[in-house]
């Protein structure tokens, strides 16, 4: 089998660059997907210029801080920020103009490419895949790269995907036997498998705008443990990126 670990995330905060950049140089993270509109894109884009082995994909987001398109009308709340989770996006779906969402998305991919990045793979802040799906798909096939395999979306047609996509390692579960139950399960196989991760160091920036902090830290360490590595080596797992799809 193949193992994907994503780092979702990229850019949220000087310290979840700086977590992200470590599970890569010292673990077994090879992806991340990056937030265009994220308070530390600047330090993301450097990083990830100095460090041209890691895989950068756009993580795309209707549900975090402002866009950066102005007079989105349906995609926005009386301040101008997007609606703060799933559940808020779905509720007010019927209203969604999808055309919005286009431009938006469109604007974010445009802002990572403007910025010298080369991105292989798109997945979305909160899993809000099944809300936008067609829109992703289209904007998946105009920019030739992969997608996350979301669990709730069946027809990717001839878009690269992995062949699960394994939601466990967060919060409660983030720990190695996680790992390994996914491991166990498709060991053996020629199943791509992408584990979705956060890993970060704590900053203030993070605590002010993420409900999910203090795992982070956990699965920073996790990640980049000599135990998980020579246990994936043992069972002879192949870690790849989405570049290698």
């Amino acid at each position: 089998m193949k193992i994907i670990f994503n780092a979702d995330d990229f850019g949220i905060s000087p310290g979840a660059v700086y977590g992200i950049l470590d599970a890569y140089k010292r673990g077994v993270v090879k992806s991340t997907t990056l937030l265009a509109n994220s308070p530390a894109f600047d330090l993301a884009v450097d990083v990830a210029k100095e460090n041209p082995g890691l895989d950068i994909g756009a993580h795309l987001t209707l549900t975090f801080g402002s866009p950066l398109l102005q007079g989105l009308e349906t995609l926005t709340d009386d301040d101008g920020r997007f609606r703060k989770n799933y559940t808020a996006l779905e509720s007010g779906l019927a209203d969604v103009d999808m055309e919005e969402v286009e431009r938006e998305l469109t604007a974010q991919i445009e802002k990572i490419l403007a910025a010298g990045l080369k991105i292989s793979h798109f997945d979305t802040h909160h899993s809000i895949e099944p809300l936008i799906y067609p829109v992703q798909h289209k904007l998946a096939k105009k920019y030739g790269v992969s997608l996350r395999r979301h669990e709730d979306v069946s027809d990717h047609g001839a878009i690269k995907t992995p062949d699960l996509f394994a939601t466990e390692f967060y919060a409660d579960g983030v720990s190695v036997e996680t790992i390994k139950k996914i491991v166990q399960k498709h060991v053996g196989t020629n199943d791509v498998v992408e584990v979705m991760t956060h890993p970060a160091f704590i900053d203030d920036i993070l605590l002010n705008i993420s409900s999910y902090v203090k795992p982070r830290t956990k699965e920073l360490t996790i990640l980049t443990s000599r135990e998980l590595q020579a246990y994936l080596g043992q069972q002879e797992v192949e870690i790849i990126s989405f570049r290698d799809l």
